[in-house]
């Protein structure tokens, strides 16, 4: 097997992202049709684009030769501080996704690990996400707990 290599994604890696999104949304979501993928590439490539160089999205990904086989990614949050978090960041870890033949090697523990460091190293002490049942396991043998405080959404 050839040698995987984790690095951290920058603008010329935007494709290998939005690949692995695609995937990953696709497992979950289902199958779409070819407009809502057209324009799912297009906000996606947008929004990488302006949240790369600012600083506030970040993703590691596991690449061997020139195939993305698994990568996560992080939204730095700013809000105001709280007692546990004065300085309000926080990293909502997303896209956590492996390609279903790399999966249970450890590649996912080592992403989210670079993720959590590299949060670490950008001030960030709390961290949270939303899990499918597959990857429970992955984040709670890695210290996070369920949070019992309900969420409430609204879609307008």
């Amino acid at each position: 097997m050839n040698q995987i290599q984790y690095i951290r994604m920058k603008e010329e890696h935007m494709a290998f992202f939005i690949e692995n999104r695609e995937a990953f949304l696709s497992e979950y979501w289902g199958m779409q049709d070819e407009k809502t993928l057209l324009n799912f590439r297009d906000e996606l490539r947008k929004y990488l684009e302006r949240d790369i160089p600012n600083g506030d999205f970040l993703a590691w990904l596991a690449m061997i030769g020139e195939e993305c086989i698994a990568a996560g990614g992080m939204k730095i949050i700013q809000k105001p501080g709280s007692f546990r978090v004065p300085n309000g960041r926080s990293g909502y870890i997303m896209n956590m996704y492996t390609k279903p033949e790399y999966r249970r090697q450890g590649i996912g523990k080592e992403i989210l690990e670079r993720l959590i460091q590299t949060g670490k190293d950008e001030g960030i002490s709390f961290f949270e996400l939303h899990a499918t049942e597959m990857g429970t396991p992955l984040y709670m043998n890695s210290g996070f707990l369920e949070h019992k405080e309900p969420t409430f959404r609204l879609f307008v």
